[in-house]
């Protein structure tokens, strides 16, 4: 049990890096849509290729804060049923949908990575700047499959609390 405790502590400090990478890529987007609206308003002079860069950063910085968000039991969770279920049927039902979301997030980053090879191999390129997308897609495949590892987790501890109270108490403990 120390050793699930243990590799959390671990996952929580990780997913938790990459929720701070995450907050300085907004604070890049809000400062550029910040200057850009000021040069157009001011100066009549727009940044080019502003939106195109929001859009990818955007893009990048949603999909990296899923994961600090699963761990932090951010997520909906439908649980008014499963409280009326005796703990090892409702641990059960939790698993089962946690490997099934587990899976989908799985599945979603090999699609991304999927689609990075795409875009790298025919060259797709932004309209505007011209630059490459795909270390955009690389990033979102990376995520997802972090985001997955974290579900994983949350499926290993849900699993435990079938048969012990103690982990049982501490998931129950963030259900309404």
């Amino acid at each position: 049990m120390n050793a699930v405790k243990s590799i959390g502590v671990w996952l929580k400090r990780f997913t938790t890096l990459v929720s701070v990478l995450s907050y300085a890529g907004i604070f890049v987007i809000m400062i550029l849509i910040v200057a850009d609206v000021c040069m157009r308003y001011f100066l009549n002079s727009p940044i080019v290729g502003a939106y195109e860069i929001v859009q990818y950063m955007l893009f990048s910085v949603i999909f990296a804060s899923f994961a600090y968000c699963q761990l932090e039991r951010g997520h909906v969770h439908l649980t008014m049923i499963l409280i009326l279920l005796p703990r090892p049927v409702r641990f059960f039902f939790y698993s089962v949908t946690g490997l099934l979301s587990t899976i989908l997030a799985g599945l979603v980053g090999y699609a991304a990575f999927l689609q990075a090879n795409l875009a790298r191999t025919s060259e797709y390129v932004t309209g505007v700047l011209r630059f490459s997308v795909h270390p955009f897609y690389w990033l979102e495949g990376a995520c997802m499959f972090i985001f997955a590892i974290a579900m994983f987790y949350d499926v290993v501890r849900s699993v435990i609390a079938m048969f012990n109270k103690e982990f049982a108490e501490d998931i129950q403990s963030t259900w309404s």
